[in-house]
């Protein structure tokens, strides 16, 4: 049984595929005209500021990319698990520029593997420690509502 989706309500009824596509350029779009001090914003009281939300994405990439890459080339595939505020706090230097252009540049490089998945390959699965047993459409969902969802957080800053 496939755990579920903490992100796919963020996806709606869009093709992850499509979205991971399109989404790294919507973040250009909006931040492109931001200052430095806009990048060090929270999106809400409390929370990440923009810089470190650009850092957690490129983070983001470089976990979910090889653990698809993995879960299709290894047999009995377990992911490790991460504690995603420990990571962002490891990179408190990287600036929010260098952040987004590493993000979009790994998706780039994952889009074409993302695109060429069949249905067999999309249902490869895989076991996480603590959801059970997920395949790699699961993944993909994951990663485009996950950015959706921060996209949405950091609109907020811009208004």
């Amino acid at each position: 049984m496939t755990a579920p989706n903490p992100y796919a309500a963020d996806l709606g009824d869009r093709d992850p595929v499509a979205s991971l596509r399109h989404t790294p350029d919507r973040y250009l779009e909006l931040l492109g005209p931001w200052t430095p001090e806009q990048f060090e914003r929270p999106y809400a009281p409390g929370k990440w500021t923009a810089r470190q939300v650009l850092i957690h994405l490129t983070q983001v990439e470089l976990m979910v990319q090889p653990r698809v890459r993995l879960a299709l080339t290894s047999a009995d595939y377990v992911v490790q698990p991460f504690e995603q505020d420990g990571l962002v706090a490891l990179e408190p230097l990287v600036d929010a520029r260098t952040a987004l252009a590493a993000y979009r540049t790994l998706r780039q490089f994952g889009l074409p593997l993302f695109e060429s998945l069949t249905p067999a390959q999309l249902a490869t699965t895989f076991r996480h420690p603590q959801m059970g047993t997920l395949d790699v459409r699961w993944f993909l969902v994951m990663l485009a509502g996950h950015e959706l969802r921060h996209l949405a957080q950091l609109r907020r800053i811009d208004d």
